[in-house]
């Protein structure tokens, strides 16, 4: 099947009252008041990308849950990425979808990064892409041309691992990811990476399209070259918990706040109320070792009562093979538990899980076939 420009998946949270003792959560869905119909959302659609070690690694996959069971998955595409860059440096990672406000399309936004090929994580954060990767469906199937809007500031080295959420506020979209800044006086190529460190940056926008002048959403140096990336947010009720990796330990904590844009470590008392830190870390992974460490968090509410899921990337650069999955009856406590034996796609990266009607979920069974045998478990291997 050939290759389209790239996707955007979100959901209306206004639809989620149908899901028992859920204060109306608004995950990488949007808010939308203008459709208060509660829709039947029966299975969840998970895009994602495999890696660096493969040419195809770096391009979108897409997934689809077993009705409702986020533990159990099967391959769009017969196993094929659906899409693929043609901008940028032509690689894509850490796939993000959202819905839209009034519910009409769908957006996806990726990180312009390729590594496959001899790319460097040092290279990739003094001298990297600035821009952001951006498609747009109103079906997950047929999708508009790739567009490529350059959004990090000048200054910095590179734009990782964009997300965005609805603000009912203000009536906006705020789009948010992670960059290195360095000073204005020191060419690019004279760049150090451990000279500075990642920040998480915001910017806000209405239509994808055009975006405000970027500012600083959290500012902690952990270390040379240390700082914080992969924040994603939930929002339930009057209450946003956001999960981000720390970079001084290489885990995910996980905090809250009653207001979106309230920063961190910018201005003299600010910040977020610390929920947990490193969660599960030392728990059972699904190759048969232990969870050390990982990035690239998404979370989501389930479909059948009121627990959570979560997924963090565990690669192999942090002893693993790729997501896994967590499972919580206590969101606001912060107690997420593994659950080694989901299965999931074959070595599934960043991306992002949101909930879809069964009606969605036909249509891409239909117009993208899934990959038989693909919903088995994932091999256990030795060790970690």
């Amino acid at each position: 099947m050939p290759l389209a420009p790239l996707v955007s998946l979100s959901i209306p949270a206004s639809a989620l009252a149908a899901v028992p003792q859920l204060a109306r959560p608004s995950l990488p869905f949007a808010t939308s008041d203008a459709d208060e119909s509660a829709a039947d959302y029966e299975a969840y659609v998970f895009p994602y990308f495999t890696g660096e070690s493969t040419d195809d690694g770096e391009k979108i996959h897409l997934a689809v849950s077993q009705g409702n069971d986020p533990n159990s998955w099967y391959t769009l595409n017969d196993g094929e990425p659906v899409l693929e860059s043609t901008l940028g440096t032509k690689g894509l990672r850490d796939p993000f979808l959202i819905r839209s406000q009034d519910g009409s399309k769908y957006y996806l936004l990726a990180t312009d990064l390729k590594m496959y090929g001899g790319g460097g994580f040092g290279d990739a954060q003094e001298t990297g892409s600035h821009s952001l990767m951006i498609w747009e469906s109103s079906d997950l199937i047929n999708w508009s041309e790739q567009r490529e809007v350059e959004l990090a500031p000048e200054n910095s080295g590179n734009l990782w691992a964009p997300e965005a959420h609805w603000d009912e506020a203000t009536g906006q979209y705020i789009v948010y990811w992670a960059s290195a800044l360095y000073p204005d006086d020191v060419p690019a190529d004279q760049r150090d990476i451990t000279d500075s460190y990642q920040r998480m940056m915001y910017s806000t926008t209405t239509d994808f399209v055009d975006f405000s002048e970027p500012k600083v959403w959290i500012d902690e140096r952990q270390g040379p070259g240390l700082g914080m990336i992969d924040s994603t947010v939930a929002e339930v009720g009057d209450t946003y918990y956001r999960l981000t990796k720390d970079e001084g330990d290489m885990s995910v904590r996980m905090e809250s706040s009653p207001e979106l844009l309230r920063t961190q470590g910018v201005s003299e008392g600010d910040g977020w109320e610390m929920i947990a830190e490193q969660i599960g870390v030392g728990q059972p992974n699904p190759w048969g070792g232990t969870f050390t460490s990982g990035e690239g968090p998404t979370m989501f509410p389930s479909l059948t009562d009121d627990s959570w899921y979560l997924m963090i990337d565990q690669p192999s650069y942090h002893g693993g093979n790729g997501y896994m999955v967590f499972e919580s009856e206590d969101l606001a406590g912060g107690d997420w538990t593994s659950v080694p034996d989901a299965k999931l796609p074959t070595s599934p990266r960043h991306g992002t899980v949101l909930p879809i009607t069964a009606e969605e979920q036909a249509g891409t069974d239909r117009r993208l076939p899934a990959r038989r045998g693909a919903r088995t478990a994932r091999t256990r291997r030795p060790g970690p």
